[in-house]
């Protein structure tokens, strides 16, 4: 299957198993689950190998899945895993996992951005700039700061699809673009 197809699989798993969550007001457990399975499987590639090969059986695969989640997940996230491994589809989870934070996150009205600076924010910057954001968006914002000195002055921001540049750096090299064009 192609990733496209992957991706739009995995939405359509994730749409599901979110409003199950959400009519039986388990969002927030699933969410927890879901990152745990992820990092689970990040940390252990074998765990991971075991549930996307073709080679063990989903009888088996769903034994694993019980016996290295059962205490730590909900049954719910037990089910759907299960569902995954039934459907032959347990490559696309991490997928799943990715869509169902930004549903859930867009049911709280909460955005994530990431912002590179050239120079740490005080609290004060930091305050400022979030309300920036959260007028902007019409949304509570969850901001990630990083730091970059190659940046020059200002700031980049990652908010889902969007980009914005505000920094020294990105305003130079449009300058330059514009030169080149004009010769």
């Amino acid at each position: 299957m192609s990733r496209i197809t992957d991706a739009k699989v995995a939405k359509r798993y994730a749409r599901a198993l979110f409003n199950v969550a959400g009519r039986s007001g388990k969002v927030d457990a699933v969410h927890r689950d879901l990152s745990s399975v992820s990092a689970a499987c990040a940390q252990s590639p074998e765990l991971r190998r075991v549930l996307e090969s073709p080679l063990i059986t989903a009888n088996r695969k769903r034994e694993i899945i019980d016996q290295v989640f059962k205490a730590d997940i909900d049954a719910l996230s037990r089910q759907f895993l299960h569902l995954l491994v039934e459907k032959r589809r347990e490559e696309i989870l991490p997928t799943v996992g990715e869509e169902f934070v930004r549903l859930a996150d867009e049911a709280r009205g909460l955005v994530r951005a990431q912002a590179v600076v050239a120079d740490p924010l005080d609290d004060l910057q930091r305050a400022s700039f979030l309300e920036s954001l959260e007028r902007r968006t019409g949304k509570t914002v969850e901001l990630t700061v990083e730091v970059d000195p190659g940046i020059i002055g200002g700031a980049v921001v990652r908010m889902q699809d969007t980009v914005i540049d505000g920094s020294v750096r990105g305003a130079l090299e449009r300058i330059r673009e514009e030169m080149l064009r004009e010769r």
